[in-house]
């Protein structure tokens, strides 16, 4: 029923829940600049100044890198699907079978990239109510940003004391478990997505692959959706790989993959996230593949933290409730 209210207003719980997302990594910013004695306007200021450069930098960097070598990429991911293909006729690869739905298949994973680059932006173009409906929704979103920023702590005073007066500690603890939750989510989603990237990064500059940069990228942002994010940038950099630099380097950078990814998953990911985040796998390949099919991309990005953040403080609030409730039954 939550999820279910939240869908039907998206046109603000999305730009509310990416100004939370963006206020766990700020907030403790502005928090140091008031704490050096600037007032808190001021340190709000400074802290949105930084956003918003960081945001333009990573746009630049990251979205026009992606969208600017889209025919690129497309080219090589079909050469490299094409490689792939091949190997399933007798006696050309290690497939070694002869298999014809496998040209169909793999053989169309390219193409439909080959004219993104032009194409996505002047499609954008002709959607002016697509841009229009974005741009009021950053708008939106960076105007949530500036309030968290400004008044986090009155804010969660405020929700606290709309509830009944028995119930408060128990509401204020959920906001508490709730927040400390995503907050882990955001970060540990960050480091380990620039630590993937920087190592593949690593990887692929070292085999002299094609556009090594936009498979930086690529990589990172991936990072972001959970799950599957892994499986698809390493389909892409194995193929370009293939493509790129021959058999031998696809095989020696899926190593590189496995390597990366498996040091991500022992070691990495337990230490960054520290239990903040403990959802079932299958909880969050569903909310991915949930979040994905209502909103796209978008949707499979802040799918998990959403769940997670809604999951742990229902928990905080059954359990703190369980325990009020307990207390009371003995009392009586």
């Amino acid at each position: 029923m939550v999820i279910f209210a939240l869908w039907h207003i998206r046109v603000v719980t999305v730009p509310l829940f990416f100004a939370m997302v963006f206020a766990t990594l700020l907030l403790p910013l502005t928090d140091k600049l008031t704490a050096l004695g600037l007032p808190r306007g001021l340190a709000v200021l400074i802290s949105i100044v930084i956003f918003l450069g960081l945001l333009a930098l990573a746009a630049t960097l990251i979205v026009g890198s992606i969208v600017g070598q889209a025919g690129q990429i497309g080219r090589l991911i079909s050469s490299g699907a094409a490689e792939v293909s091949s190997w399933s006729h007798p006696g050309n690869g290690p497939l070694g079978s002869d298999r014809s739905a496998v040209d169909s298949v793999i053989s169309k994973l390219g193409p439909g990239l080959k004219t993104a680059g032009s194409g996505l932006l002047s499609k954008a173009s002709r959607e002016v109510p697509v841009v229009v409906s974005v741009f009021a929704g950053a708008l939106i979103s960076l105007a949530f940003l500036i309030y968290l920023l400004a008044g986090a702590a009155g804010l969660r005073d405020w929700v606290v004391q709309q509830a009944a007066p028995s119930r408060r500690v128990a509401v204020g603890r959920s906001i508490t478990a709730g927040w400390t939750t995503l907050s882990g989510y955001v970060r540990g989603t960050l480091l380990i997505s620039l630590f993937v990237s920087f190592f593949i990064g690593v990887g692929a500059i070292a085999l002299g692959l094609p556009i090594a940069g936009t498979l930086i990228a690529i990589t990172f942002f991936c990072g972001f959706i959970p799950i599957l994010g892994a499986y698809i940038s390493g389909l892409i950099v194995f193929l370009i790989a293939l493509a790129g630099g021959g058999l031998d380097s696809a095989l020696i950078m899926l190593a590189v993959l496995i390597v990366v990814h498996g040091a991500e998953s022992i070691w990495i990911a337990p230490m960054t996230y520290r239990k903040t985040v403990a959802l079932n796998p299958i909880a969050t390949l569903a909310a991915v593949t949930a979040g994905a099919a209502l909103m796209g991309i978008v949707g499979a990005i802040i799918a998990v933290p959403i769940v997670a953040f809604l999951w742990v403080m229902l928990n905080e609030l059954r359990s703190e409730w369980a325990t009020e409730d307990g207390a009371a039954g003995i009392a009586g």
